[in-house]
């Protein structure tokens, strides 16, 4: 009797989850129809003005929209809120028939459904309104259509190239540090023969804590072009005369990966401890009876073992070189470093698309083409190490 009651009761609130993803839909709709004019919208539409920027033909004189217009405009301005009720209801049918809850078959869907609707909104739409908006002029007064024109003048323009080559540069060298170097410490730190391990541990971990805004106001005085600049004072040891480290390009680059190298260190060894922990001590055990060195227990047992871990850092590595952008920015001071000797492909994307006027469209490019750029790294990365495109024995 209660199954059928349940039954029931779940076929009498069924309306609610249909009307709630109608209107969850039409909320989404709406928000997606404005691409990226909401607030303008909005502004609009609450002062009375001109909406033919936004929707339908602008009206002639006497003239008015028709009741279905009227609807969806207000629709568009409520979009929140419907959107909000639609996930209400949802909800609410969920709470009616919380049985669902431990459906083998129901239960999955519930329970990813709040992040498929996070990603489609927080991730999807951004993600094809860039790319819509990246074939465009954007301004104050609308969107103009312009088609390759924003990528033509991006490719051509000395500043983009000089911006990839710093990033393509950076990226290389931390990842070249930030490999090997965090392998060998955590190796010399979980070994048995290093005494203070733990505090060893924690010291290199504490860069990890600072703010990157204080780390480079920091950086930025340590490489100051001043006598006493502590930098300087370390040619001084050497008989080394001062010399302006961020007026020049080897300078500025060593800078900043000198602050990655420092920062990032210590999160990189943890991955590898996590890793080193994963093998099984009987490995080692077994190597000590064969009478195996320190040498040839890393190079034959923990290297090969450490692959996967060593393929994420790698993978997160290349990410966080081609999108650097606060370091260079604190350590300069701004995101105008001396012959550019600091800009970033984010960095360049930030000029255009926050610090100058109706250049939009021109930034939406440039992330377009960080994006690509990024993913065909990281797979030629993956496929080199075996990860994916390996055939199965």
């Amino acid at each position: 009797m209660q199954a059928v009651k349940r039954k029931k009761k779940g076929r009498r609130a069924l309306f609610l989850l249909i009307i709630g993803v109608l209107v969850l839909v039409l909320g989404i709709a709406a928000l997606v129809s404005l691409q990226g004019k909401a607030l303008r919208y909005d502004a609009a539409y609450d002062e009375h003005g001109d909406l033919s920027a936004f929707f339908f033909d602008q009206l002639e004189e006497g003239q008015s929209y028709s009741a279905l217009q009227n609807l969806w405009l207000t629709i568009a301005r409520q979009r929140l809120w419907i959107t909000l009720a639609g996930l209400a209801m949802i909800v609410i049918y969920v709470a009616l028939n919380r049985e669902l809850l431990y459906d083998t078959k129901i239960a999955p869907f519930v329970f990813i459904a709040p992040f498929v609707i996070t990603f489609l909104l927080f991730f999807t739409y951004p993600l094809i309104n860039t790319i819509l908006m990246s074939f465009q002029k954007v301004t104050g007064a609308g969107n103009e259509w312009i088609g390759l024109e924003n990528y033509k003048n991006l490719f051509g323009n000395k500043n983009f190239h000089t911006a990839v080559k710093n990033s393509l540069i950076y990226m290389v060298l931390t990842c070249a540090i930030l490999i090997p170097i965090p392998m060998l410490l955590a190796y010399m730190t979980e070994s048995k023969l290093t005494k203070m391990g733990g505090v060893f541990k924690s010291v290199a971990y504490v860069p990890v804590l600072c703010s990157v805004v204080v780390a480079g106001i920091i950086f930025r005085m340590m490489f100051s072009e001043l006598d006493g600049a502590m930098m300087n004072e370390v040619r001084g040891l050497f008989g080394m005369e001062p010399i302006a480290w961020l007026k020049s390009a080897s300078g500025s680059m060593f800078a900043m990966v000198l602050l990655c190298f420092w920062r990032w260190t210590g999160m990189n060894m943890l991955y590898y401890m996590a890793g080193l922990k994963a093998i099984p001590s009987e490995l080692y055990e077994a190597a000590d009876l064969d009478g195996c060195n320190s040498w040839q227990k890393f190079t034959k047992i923990s290297l090969p073992l450490l692959k996967p871990t060593a393929i994420y850092v790698l993978t997160i590595s290349i990410y966080a070189g081609l999108s650097m952008f606060t370091e260079s920015y604190m350590i300069f001071g701004g995101n105008n470093s001396p012959k550019n000797y600091g800009l970033t492909i984010v960095g360049y994307l930030y000029r255009y698309g926050f610090e100058q006027v109706d250049r939009f469209g021109f930034a939406s490019a440039v992330g377009l083409v960080l994006l690509v750029g990024a993913m065909i790294i990281t797979v030629l990365q993956l496929w080199a190490t075996g990860v994916i495109g390996k055939k199965e024995d």
